[in-house]
């Protein structure tokens, strides 16, 4: 075999070696991050799960916990909250207003994670009694999570887009 044809299939065999390299690294990265999302997903549902128990038992401090010390809430009307105290005190006012019973749901549709960030869009749907008559709210929502120095998820935005 002469130089140049030992060339030829050194050049031909060399990009399907390195390819052949890198699979099982993008497999590697790929369960990293399935476990990952996997992670952040669980806390998110345990965390949405607290969303509806906080409504059920018209309990606001469960609300305000979700948040991280400058997350935001963003309430319909454009007005926002801003870190755990202000998203309470909100909160609190919204709920003395609907009672204890609410039946709130919760339903993550889309979620993916970018770094320490997890962006989740879902519907929400809140069912309660005003002035002896059935309500039901719902829209969609959109909530952005950020892990903390603790491994914990805090929401740092969250805003609701009612259904007209």
């Amino acid at each position: 075999m002469n130089r140049m044809s030992l060339l030829f299939v050194v050049a031909l065999i060399a990009p399907s070696w390195r390819f052949a390299r890198a699979e099982p690294e993008n497999k590697i990265e790929n369960r990293i991050l399935s476990e990952a999302q996997a992670i952040a997903r669980q806390a998110i549902d345990k965390g949405n799960a607290q969303w509806v128990e906080a409504w059920d038992k018209a309990d606001a401090s469960l609300i305000a916990t979700l948040f991280a010390p400058d997350g935001i809430l963003l309430a319909e009307n454009g007005k926002f909250f801003k870190g755990p105290q202000q998203i309470f005190d909100r909160q609190k006012t919204v709920m003395e207003r609907a009672g204890k019973g609410v039946k709130a749901t919760v339903t993550t549709v889309d979620l993916w994670l970018v770094g320490e960030t997890a962006y989740e869009t879902g519907k929400y749907s809140y069912k309660f009694q005003e002035k002896g008559r059935p309500v039901i709210e719902q829209g969609r929502y959109v909530t952005v999570w950020k892990r903390q120095s603790d491994d914990s998820w805090k929401i740092i935005m969250d805003i609701g887009l009612p259904e007209d």
